[in-house]
């Protein structure tokens, strides 16, 4: 027998989203969200999904369903972004998106310009600051860490593995590139920066979802090294999971539109992002003073002093665009007395779910 909940569909679903590692805000600024991607039986359906793969027929003999009729419409919903798919020894597989990482990326990355997106956008630039912004700034680990430009590091210096941007790519098996949806969504807005959208690289699993769906493109290790040579060229930042194995995301991110890096230039907390672990230091011997690191930087860590510039460790991310812009090489990106905090997969989603992680286990049927 089909099981009845008198809670509103979208109000469910919004609870439920509210139990993935980074969960979300319970705001009106997200029901607006949900009320414009899902409709109630499309919430309704969503909300009974775990954050990890489940087959149909498990997830339809639990909550009483027919598994024909809830496999049609999760894989309606697979088709538009709003869960994701996979393929299992049973058949299809659904779980969860979070809204971050998850619905926020996934709506914008196929680059389409339409009202319905510019409705869309809006209504997820409303939600940043109260909604996105919060949980990356109160996380209790940064979600994510800044990978420093290759050719800023002086040959010298020892630089390991998986703070190497081409180590982490060359480790994948599946590779998928999208538009970078913080500036398309910032282009749908009318205040796009300009900066390559072409460049937002995704990894495992979730590539191969992406590309299946046609909301990424498959591409091999030439092709996201070439994505890679595109963002540092434009100065954007490399931007990965806070994790040492097991990334599944590189963002090269501006200052002006990223979701990351807003928290540092917006919303004024540099410590939800891990920097590298590296710091720009200027040579005042050799500074002239021409504010060339301040127009490279993405988050205006180069201050002007009496007679040359420096660098406000506390903003500065590591990245070596600014030594990389010195025309005088006064700028060196020196190693830190510690390593940049990062840390296993397994601690950093559960350090995210905090005191969230009781309550989501006993809503995730089939983890």
């Amino acid at each position: 027998m089909q099981t009845h909940n008198t809670i509103d569909p979208h109000l469910r679903l919004a609870e439920r989203l509210g139990k993935t590692p980074l969960p979300a805000v319970q705001i009106p600024e997200l029901m607006a969200i949900l009320a414009a991607l899902f409709s109630p039986e499309e919430a309704e359906a969503a909300a009974l999904l775990p954050s990890r793969p489940v087959d149909t027929a498990v997830l339809a003999r639990e909550h009483g369903r027919d598994p024909q009729a809830l496999g049609d419409l999760l894989a309606g919903l697979a088709d538009r972004g709003l869960v994701y798919q996979s393929r299992g020894p049973q058949g299809d597989y659904y779980s969860l998106l979070p809204v971050v990482p998850g619905l926020a990326e996934v709506q914008f990355m196929a680059g389409e310009v339409n009202p319905v997106k510019r409705r869309l956008a809006a209504l997820f630039q409303a939600y940043y600051a109260p909604g996105v912004g919060k949980v990356l700034t109160e996380a209790p680990t940064p979600f994510s860490r800044v990978i420093p430009v290759g050719r800023a590091v002086p040959n010298q210096q020892a630089i390991l593995p998986f703070e190497q941007a081409e180590y982490i790519l060359g480790r994948q098996k599946c590779l998928a590139l999208a538009n970078c949806y913080c500036r398309h969504e910032a282009d749908l807005l009318g205040h796009g920066c300009g900066k390559p959208k072409d460049v937002c690289l995704s990894f495992g699993p979730f590539a191969d979802f992406l590309a299946k769906k046609g909301f990424a493109q498959a591409i091999d290790l030439r092709g996201a090294m070439a994505a890679l040579e595109r963002a540092e060229l434009a100065g954007l930042v490399h931007v990965t999971d806070n994790v040492a194995e097991g990334a599944t995301f590189l963002c090269n991110c501006c200052g002006c539109c990223c979701l990351f890096l807003k928290t540092v230039t917006q919303l004024k907390r540099p410590g939800a992002i891990a920097q590298a672990a590296y710091e720009a230091r200027v040579d005042p011997d050799q500074c002239i003073a021409c504010g060339q690191c301040l127009e490279a930087c993405q988050v205006k860590a180069p201050e002007p002093g009496d007679e040359t510039y420096v660098i406000n460790p506390a903003l500065c991310l590591g990245c070596g665009h600014c030594q990389q812009s010195c025309p005088t090489g006064a700028i060196a990106l020196n190693r830190k007395p510690r390593p940049a905090p990062h840390a296993h997969r397994g601690d950093l989603v559960a350090a995210l779910q905090n005191k969230n992680q009781a309550s989501a286990n006993n809503s995730r049927p089939g983890a």
